[in-house]
């Protein structure tokens, strides 16, 4: 082709691609669109050339220092990379899985174990199996998602989806001029040829970048086991350590079906032991907060050094505390008006290890979610203890708020009351910046780890000790870990949705910062000479509007509703019945029919009383679906009758199990309950 045809060639592939993104990435178009604005109007100096070889290729000149971009053919290096892709378990891949191994004995133990005293009870079946058959020293039959990091010219693309068919791909580049190029060099509605969804992460800071490999993750999750990628030698590594940071913070990793299920049936413990159920609307309606400013105290190592404030303005703020934090108060004569728990687990006793005396906390309200450990409510006065509901909802009328811990929950209480002005000190969400201490010292999960350690791709990442750095309140950056990180995606979201644009928020901690709050130091706050509030007035209001804002046990038409959850259960034991009966005379067939019964299960996703089950069911499933496909994705795996048969039996008996303990500590409990409203009558 001579030049003028080349030139005709490039503007036709840029406009079919701003044409394919204006219609399925609009995001994307729009950035372009401003980016073109940008040199147009002199606002940006392009940095690069798009060059066409004599010896047939397409290279990138950088104009400063003249070097290529490639510097060899680069149709020759879209051949080589495409070659390098293999569908091993072993190389340039995501694990994302717990890498578990079982013998005959553990899983006979763990068969034994109650559902809720572990997740492994019901995992421990299918994971042993397909250990035996499928493990990292096979290989895949496909492919089924695929990330690029880095795309040149895109020259390699195709040729990799041509060799692949990948279902979805996740396309990334930090250098936004080096894409725009690609626009004529590389047909990217080519790779959506075989349906395949497309998810760009084009020159977007980690935040916007984690959103994005979510979206990767949620599309077509079954197939995550094994995430095979490309790197470009040209890009940063950085990205590929961000996406790591997420694959480990997903859900199902982080809250095991066991606690789910747990989290849904505790309640009804709360209920039918005759505990006080607040209903948050009715705080929210009566606009009480609205009158007062807020003071949040969370276990950050903020906290510590600002304690002496805390003590000096107390009277100034109504006070809302995490119960980690008790200790600390005590110590220092802090009286907070509300205590918030929302753990709901064993170790979280350990917070009052260090309390001298419980009674020091009795004229505070006691917010506590309905996950709370049982024992640790027990040791308080009942008299203002207050359960609200958290992940679940029981109690027609009554709004319920989920996060994923203490800090965060604090924060958006306040901000769901309507608090005008609301400050926030020990949400660090980050380690202190000199020490890397993660919580108070006396939390239960406080430990020092070492800021100074560089993650290398290389090694294993961990959700709570590996070091990562992220925006400073005040300061340019800040150490912090994966799960910090994703507690600020969390908190972010939550505040963009929940704040309006009347309330104020102000971050106090010397930690990470908070999307939609306003960094403030102490020292600062000292100045405005804030003035103090009647405690005692206070105090007496929020007992009298908590107290007639909670009621205890159920109504009819609420028991109703628990019956219409175990009608609920029963169709989803009838769905995995008729599926256990079925013969599959081949693994393609057992994959798609296996596919059909998750989605008939999940169908009801919406319905109210399907939300318990279908929470629980959700997460087991991405647990163990990614070693029942990868079993069935495995090339090696041989005699597939016997397989699909065992299998089949494995998966469906432990989800039967799981469904039937749901099921019948709800009939239990709603005889329990209709007993306790027989007698009232």
């Amino acid at each position: 082709m001579d030049m003028q045809q080349i030139q005709q060639q490039t503007q036709k592939v840029y406009t079919k691609n701003i044409l394919f993104l204006q219609s399925s990435h609009f995001d994307l178009y729009e950035k372009i669109s401003a980016f073109e604005n940008a040199i147009e109007n002199g606002f940006y100096t392009q940095k690069y050339d798009l060059e066409y070889k004599n010896e047939g290729y397409f290279d990138v000149i950088e104009k400063e220092t003249g070097k290529w971009l490639y510097n060899i053919d680069s149709n020759e290096h879209a051949e080589k990379i495409t070659k390098s892709i293999d569908f091993s378990k072993e190389d340039n891949l995501f694990e994302t899985f717990r890498d578990l191994r079982f013998t005959d004995e553990d899983v006979e133990k763990y068969e034994q174990m109650d559902l809720i005293e572990s997740s492994l009870a019901t995992i421990a079946p299918i994971v042993h199996y397909t250990n035996q058959y499928a493990d990292k020293t096979t290989t895949m039959k496909k492919i089924y998602k695929f990330i690029f990091v880095g795309v040149g010219l895109g020259l390699h693309l195709p040729k990799v989806h041509e060799k692949l068919q990948s279902n979805v791909y996740f396309i990334i580049e930090d250098d936004l001029e080096l894409f725009y190029l690609s626009l004529f060099t590389c047909d990217y509605a080519s790779l959506t040829d075989n349906g395949a969804n497309l998810h760009f992460s084009v020159f977007e800071e980690e935040a916007d970048f984690r959103y994005k490999a979510f979206a990767f993750l949620r599309d077509m999750p079954i197939y995550n086991h094994y995430l095979k990628y490309f790197l470009l030698l040209s890009h940063s590594d950085e990205k590929l350590k961000a996406m790591h940071n997420v694959v480990i913070s997903q859900d199902y990793l982080k809250f095991p079906h066991s606690a789910v299920l747990l989290a849904f049936l505790r309640p009804l413990d709360y209920l039918q032991n005759k505990f006080k159920f607040v209903n948050l609307t009715k705080i929210i309606d009566s606009k009480e907060f609205k009158k007062h400013k807020v003071l949040v105290l969370g276990a950050g190592p903020s906290l510590q050094k600002n304690i002496e404030w805390v003590h000096k303005n107390q009277e100034k703020f109504i006070i809302i505390a995490a119960t980690a934090a008790m200790s600390l108060l005590e110590k220092n004569n802090i009286h907070p008006d509300i205590l918030v728990h929302i753990d709901g687990f064993e170790a979280s006793m350990k917070h009052l290890e260090n309390v001298t005396s419980i009674d020091f906390f009795n004229d505070s309200i006691k917010l506590f979610s309905t996950f709370t450990y049982p024992e640790l409510s027990l040791s308080f006065n009942l008299d203002k203890l207050y359960i609200f509901q958290s992940g679940v909802s029981i109690k027609e009328g009554y709004q319920f708020i989920t996060a994923s811990n203490v800090g965060i929950i604090s924060c958006i209480l306040p901000v769901m009351f309507q608090t005008q002005k609301l400050y926030l000190l020990g949400l660090d969400m980050a380690l202190d910046a000199k020490t890397g201490r993660t919580h108070l010292s006396d939390h239960v999960h406080s430990k020092e780890l070492d800021i100074n350690h560089k993650v290398s791709l290389e090694e294993n990442i961990s959700y709570h000790d590996s070091v990562f750095f992220t925006k400073g309140n005040f300061t340019d950056e800040i150490p912090t870990t994966p799960n910090f990180l994703s507690s600020l995606m969390e908190i972010k979201g939550m505040l963009i949705r929940m704040k309006s644009p009347k309330q104020t928020i102000f971050n106090l901690s010397d930690g990470a910062a908070i999307e939609c709050t306003i960094p403030l130091k102490v020292d600062s706050l000292e100045q405005e000479k804030l003035e103090s509030e009647d405690k005692t007035y206070i105090q007496k209001q929020l007992t009298e509007l908590f107290e007639s804002s909670s009621t205890i046990g159920l109504t009819e038409n609420e028991i109703e509703h628990m019956q219409k959850r175990v009608f609920h259960a029963n169709n989803v034991l009838n769905l995995l019945e008729s599926f256990q009966k079925m013969k599959f005379n081949s693994m393609n067939i057992f994959h798609y029919e296996l596919l059909g019964l998750f989605i008939n299960i999940l169908a009801e996703d919406d319905v109210q009383e399907a939300e318990d089950t279908n929470g629980v069911i959700s997460l087991y499933i991405q647990m163990v679906s990614g070693y029942v496909f990868d079993f069935i994705n495995t090339r090696e795996v041989t005699n597939p009758k016997k397989h699909i048969k065992k299998l089949s039996k494995l998966l469906t008996a432990q989800m039967i199990k799981l469904v039937e303990y749901y099921k019948n500590y709800l009939e239990n409990f709603i005889k329990e309950m209709e007993k306790q409203l027989s007698q009232k009558a």
